[in-house]
């Protein structure tokens, strides 16, 4: 009523200012009005537009400040509930609590009480990828050292003033979801870092909600990230959120939005709209942090546009035992026993030496679930398995059955066997109905439990088994009346298990084109011949079938002789198609991984691959980068297939500047699975390493840390010559014995095929070549004293020249050398002028250049003059440097040739590091 009553007392007014007051001021001034009623109707038109003008914004005004008002009241209605209820505190403290425990749930052999994820959380750290790339990532790959900057964690990257839209690629239990609770517990604890405003975490389990997100009508693709958070926190005991809290933090960019598992949802389609929805909700909250995990197959049918892509990395040998030790101390601390700490170390100790006694098992410690695996069946068994289909085996079996019954603790322990019969039944009717989640009560828990409970455990029924079942860890209870397998590998190997105690491979030859399947193919063919599998892959023919055939093969305990020919067929098939096709790229990474995985263990847990890099890499790695592609290459063949260690050929001769190319290149086929370094100095010591060296080769290495020069050495056992030098003798020997009779008497024509070299170089030179002669003669031409001295240890004069390309770069930079420093030239043996040294050093860079390009082997006699014009050039010098560019360019020279006439050996090989 009051609201109408002014609103009536505005009209009136208005209209009393429309009408009355025009009237009042005409009737004033009516003899004016007479006089002028043009201007007067003007003026009239004038003031009442002016006044509805006026009226009009008084009405914006006030429905603006009524719609400011309400705001302002809801904002502060919103901010008064959450500080009077506290919920936010509420809600960071359950986070902390539901997010905190560490490894896998449930998964611990002895002991009541998990270890706290504070106690073992081991940052594994992320590295940019390309989509493609990231493809390759597999589940027991090993992990190396990467370059400075590249291994970063996902704390860092979003320690940033932007928002970030990042995905996180990794491979079964790389630590994907201990990574993003490690996050939220970080923030849900308020240890914000230099950018305080994103500190809310937000974590969604993606599985958990696919037919709220995805399902038909409203309460689908309309749903927003505020409702599934919503969700998820809808069994706790934390009461309704304050109406508007999580989209107030939302829409003013405060959240840090976790969304896991995509990849446990098995249908392509149903992942290609949760991507469309999460797109959806970054479009809508652009301002947050937002991350998404998910197993590398299948990601690319369906990439979250826009966002970064990430790969897991896996653990470092520095990694592993950080990990082993701070499981075994918190372990051993709940256990509650005396002495936990010389304990805990012993035991962390004895697993790490039995993993060094067995480097085939660092692809599996290398990954955070297979090493906790592996911690738990040490700390019980005392021993360890020899594959991973055998870890996951011993791990079922001790977590159903052989820990109750070796303490006693079941009176039907018998019946574990039945129990896992049953288990490995139910994993694999969820593998086949494409689930990672089992409703009690449901009738997919009844339709897959009810016969395998009739035939195993007459009379259990389907509630009272998974009960059970969880209190072992196998099976947790993810939400009230929600059974799923604690890791998703569970239910692939008992699924695996179960194909093979049932004779049910052959079903698999139809699943070989579906991601979903594929652990669960490969754990089958660690215990099965995998021909079918193996056949209908080949028949397939794509990538990745191909891709899943090598592997099903090496997989494999026995390996068909005639089919592993056919697969190594059809991979140097694959090698002969173009370099950036998909089938290539596969078979180029399946051929290194292989190559590669045999490993031996060097002091401090380092480990270097078995296999020095043979020809079939090197090719590779040629055919990609041209530049190193030996001239002689049968030659090459042919010399090294003598050269051989008890695990294969190598390749023998690889020259300077090629080993951090090829390490390069390893790494960026690799990339996401394996990062690989050259050894350090020391590492090439080592005594372990001895045996992998073919007899009398040296190793490509990293120079000790003093050295100025990072360029990669080469290192040789003692008492053998260093393969990439010549004593200074030899270069004196090949200067008057190859070019001085022969500079001396021919014909300059003959010595300046390339037009841009100067002819009057060739006078200059047979004087020189007259005066080194002569001296030579006398003895008074000292080679040692001009070019001082040099040993292994001086190694930049020995490495630096001595590849075309490295020899090259200083030809080019002789002349801007003897420019910057004219004053260290002196003239001698009646020399004109110093204007002449520059056109000696200008005369140098041109032959050379031409004489790199052609060949020094094809072009000896240029390669004689060069070395003396260096020679002559270096003796007509005061200035050390100048000396010193001249004394590399010769043994550069000198080098390079005996190379060529087999005089040095090519002796060198590459030994990759797994750091």
């Amino acid at each position: 009523m009051a609201g109408d009553k002014g609103l009536s007392i505005g009209r009136t007014g208005l209209l009393g200012l429309g009408v009355g007051a025009p009237l009042v001021v005409g009737t004033q001034l009516w003899p004016r009005v007479e006089s002028h009623p043009l201007l007067a109707v003007g003026l009239l038109c004038a003031y009442e537009v002016a006044l509805a003008v006026l009226a009009f914004v008084a009405s914006i005004s006030k429905e603006l400040e009524s719609r400011l008002a309400k705001r302002v009241v809801d904002g502060v209605e919103r901010l008064l509930l959450a500080r009077l209820t506290r919920y936010e505190r509420r809600y960071r403290r359950y986070l902390v609590v539901r997010h905190s425990a560490g490894g896998v749930k449930g998964l611990i052999i002895q002991g009541a009480r998990n270890p706290r994820l504070d106690d073992v959380f081991v940052d594994v750290s992320l590295r940019p990828s390309p989509l493609h790339q990231a493809q390759n990532v597999t589940l027991a790959d090993p992990e190396q050292e990467v370059p400075d900057g590249e291994r970063r964690s996902l704390l860092d990257l979003l320690d940033h003033p932007g928002p970030q839209s990042l995905v996180v690629i990794g491979a079964p239990g790389t630590g994907k979801t201990t990574l993003l609770e490690h996050t939220t517990v970080v923030y849900a604890r308020r240890r914000a870092r230099r950018w305080a405003k994103r500190r809310l975490p937000v974590f969604v389990t993606l599985r958990d909600h696919v037919e709220q997100i995805v399902g038909d009508g409203v309460a689908g693709p309309g749903l927003a990230i505020a409702d599934v958070a919503r969700l998820t926190l809808s069994a706790a005991a934390l009461g309704e959120a304050p109406a508007g809290w999580f989209e107030d933090h939302l829409e003013h960019g405060r959240c840090v939005v976790l969304l896991d598992g995509l990849d446990e949802v098995a249908d392509p389609s149903t992942r290609r709209r949760l991507v469309q929805w999460a797109e959806t909700q970054v479009a809508r909250y652009p301002d947050n942090h937002w991350v998404l995990t998910t197993r590398p197959q299948g990601y690319d049918a369906a990439p979250l546009d826009g966002a970064e892509v990430l790969v897991v990395r896996r653990f470092t040998p520095d990694q592993i035992r950080r990990f082993v030790h701070g499981w075994y101390g918190a372990v051993e601390r709940l256990s509650g026993s005396r002495g936990t700490g010389a304990a805990a170390y012993a035991s962390a100790e004895d697993l790490i030496d039995r993993l060094r006694a067995q480097p085939s098992l660092y692809g599996l410690s290398s990954n955070p679930l297979l090493l906790t695996m592996l911690c738990n069946v040490h700390r019980y068994l005392g021993a360890l398995p020899g594959t991973r289909a055998e870890l996951y085996g011993q791990i079922c079996q001790v977590l159903l059955w052989r820990r109750h019954q070796a303490k006693g603790l079941w009176k039907d322990a018998d019946a574990g066997p039945a129990r896992e019969a049953v288990l490995r039944e139910l994993a694999y009717g969820m593998m086949v109905h494409q689930t990672r989640s089992l409703p009690v009560g449901g009738a997919l828990a009844t339709d897959l439990l009810f016969p395998a409970l009739v035939r195993e455990l007459p009379g259990v029924s389907a509630d009272a088994f998974l009960t059970s079942i969880a209190r072992t860890g196998l099976l947790i209870e993810r939400e009230p009346g929600q059974f799923s397998f604690a890791h998703q590998t569970f239910q692939e190997y008992l699924a695996a298990y179960h194909i093979h105690q049932n004779g049910m491979g052959h079903l698999l030859e139809r699943r070989i084109s579906e991601p979903w399947w594929r652990e669960t193919i490969l754990l089958w063919a660690a215990v099965n011949p995998p021909d079918q599998v193996i056949e209908a892959c080949l028949e397939l023919d794509t990538a990745e079938a191909l891709g899943l055939a090598l592997d099903c093969y090496d997989e494999a305990r026995q390996k068909p002789h005639e089919l592993g020919q056919r697969l190594e067929q059809l991979r140097l098939e694959a090698l002969q198609s173009p370099v950036d096709s998909p089938r290539r790229r596969i078979m180029t990474g399946a051929t290194i991984a292989r190559h590669l995985r045999q490993v031996v263990w060097l002091a401090d847990g380092v480990l270097v691959s078995a296999l020095p890099v043979n020809h079939d890499v090197y090719r590779l790695f040629t055919d990609a980068h041209p530049e190193f592609r030996p001239e002689d290459e049968e030659g090459s063949r042919r010399r090294s297939r003598a050269a051989t260690t008890d695990y294969g050929p190598a390749f023998l001769g690889i020259p300077p500047g090629a080993p951090e190319a090829l390490v390069r290149w390893v790494n960026d086929v690799l990339d996401g699975s394996a990062v690989f370094r050259l050894p350090t100095w020391n590492e090439a010591s080592d005594p372990a390493m001895q045996p992998l060296l073919p007899p009398e080769c040296s190793l490509w290495a990293q120079p000790p840390h003093d050295w100025s020069d990072r360029t990669p050495v080469c290192w040789a056992p003692e008492g053998m010559p260093h393969p990439w030098s010549v004593p200074l003798e030899r270069v004196y020997e090949r200067a008057v014995g190859s070019g001085s009779g022969t500079i001396e008497s021919s014909d300059a024509g003959a010595w300046f095929p390339y037009q841009h070299t100067d002819p009057r170089l060739h006078g200059l030179l047979t004087n020189a070549v007259r005066a080194i002669t002569n001296t030579a003669r006398y003895l008074s031409f000292d080679p040692v004293a001009t070019f001082p001295s040099i040993d292994i240890s001086s190694r930049q004069a020995l490495i630096r020249p001595s590849s075309p390309r490295l020899l090259m770069e200083l030809l080019t930079a002789l002349p801007d050398t003897v420019e910057r420093a004219p004053r260290l030239i002196a003239p001698i043996h009646g020399d004109p002028s110093i204007s002449e040294n520059r056109r000696l050093a200008a005369s140098i860079a041109d032959l050379g250049a031409e004489t790199v390009a052609r060949g020094l082997e094809k072009e000896r006699e240029a390669a004689d003059l060069l070395r003396v014009a260096t020679m002559t050039l270096a003796h007509r010098s005061d200035g050390m440097e100048i000396q010193t560019m001249c004394r590399d360019i010769a043994l550069g020279i000198t080098t390079l040739q005996d190379r060529a006439d087999g005089i040095i050996p090519a002796r060198e090989v590459v030994l990759l590091v797994r750091a």
